[in-house]
């Protein structure tokens, strides 16, 4: 990640020239060091009015998605006027594809938000109209409304190399926080099984950089299952074995100290499943779910129930909000400690 580095006192001039020049990467935060200022870029400036060097950030700190959600819909008021007020959804950038959501007053004039888009954000080089995910598999509803048309690309975060196509299988930014978190939470002695895989979006973070014993991440849908295999071979993972199919079926039995539950509908239904593959019926259970807000001590508390329905001491060491998922509605997790009585 390049950086231009600056005098402080000469920061705003840097940052507002960079700016104009569509060289200012968004996506991170400035950061200040001794008297001097690190100015994040998405490449190198020919020239600017100030004295600046040029440094590859050993450090950069992202933001979660960049723009804020309020700035995107002032700046579309130039464009489809106040019914930019109907857009409800969120936008996330993943990589240099931007994905938005419109309601369906809007799709008429897609292509035009699209181009919009780009120029909103310097970093875009595709913009996807995403209606909806399609589950139980997460295949997103989704087309290209602007900009080019290839759209399989690699997004790198923390580290982490995720290759994906953002019209095929679903990748959400907003997780980015629990990816992190993820990345630091296991140790060299555990096993690990990630039940809803994906791509790869929260084990392999903890691969790299907790370096269990072993990963078994589990992926239901072919086409996701292949760029998990890719990522895993990218980031040059020997402790990560993917499995192709149905938990129900490929779930290993009496293998995890920690089970990672990232399907949110119905994930009460693969409980069973997750308690059988605990080593000697013990581990913690990372369930994720959509639920309330006022809801989230409660239903953490419904699931740690369930688990002692099934034969398990429960106890719930850990639970936030992740993201917004809808009006009213948030993803949340839980971490579930659980040990077997028998």
């Amino acid at each position: 990640m390049l950086a231009v580095v600056v005098e402080k006192q000469c920061a705003e001039v840097a940052r507002m020239e960079l700016l104009n020049l569509n060289l200012f990467d968004k996506s991170r935060y400035i950061i200040s060091k001794a008297g001097r200022v690190e100015i994040p870029v998405l490449s190198p400036p020919e020239k600017l009015s100030v004295n600046f060097t040029l440094v590859q950030q050993d450090k950069s700190i992202f933001k979660a998605h960049g723009l804020s959600f309020s700035e995107m819909k002032e700046y579309l008021k130039d464009v489809v006027g106040e019914r930019a007020e109907l857009i409800r959804g969120g936008w996330e950038m993943i990589g240099d594809v931007l994905i938005i959501s419109l309601p369906e007053e809007l799709y008429a004039e897609r292509e035009k938000i699209g181009k919009a888009m780009l120029d909103f954000h310097p970093r875009a080089k595709t913009v996807i109209l995403r209606k909806r995910i399609s589950e139980p598999l997460r295949k997103p509803e989704a087309q290209i409304i602007a900009g080019r048309k290839k759209t399989v690309i690699i997004h790198r975060e923390n580290g982490v190399t995720f290759k994906l196509n953002p019209l095929k299988v679903m990748f959400s930014a907003g997780n980015f926080s629990e990816r992190k978190r993820m990345a630091y939470i296991s140790s060299p002695e555990e096993r690990i099984l990630d039940m809803f895989s994906g791509i790869g979006q929260f084990c392999l973070p903890l691969a790299k950089y907790s370096s269990p014993e072993k990963v078994i991440a589990i992926e239901k849908r072919p086409e996701t299952f292949q760029f998990l295999k890719e990522n895993i071979k990218l980031n040059k993972l020997e402790n990560v074995e993917a499995r192709l199919g149905d938990n129900l079926e490929v779930s290993p039995v009496n293998f995890a100290d920690r089970v990672l539950m990232g399907y949110f509908f119905s994930p009460e239904n693969y409980l069973e499943i997750a308690l059988r593959a605990l080593r000697n019926g013990r581990g913690m259970l990372h369930f994720h779910a959509i639920i309330k807000k006022p809801e989230l001590k409660v239903y953490g508390d419904r699931v740690a129930e369930l688990v002692r329905k099934e034969g398990y001491e429960a106890k719930v060491n850990y639970n936030r909000i992740i993201k917004s998922y809808a009006p009213m509605v948030w993803h949340a997790v839980y971490d579930i400690e659980a040990r077997s009585k028998r």
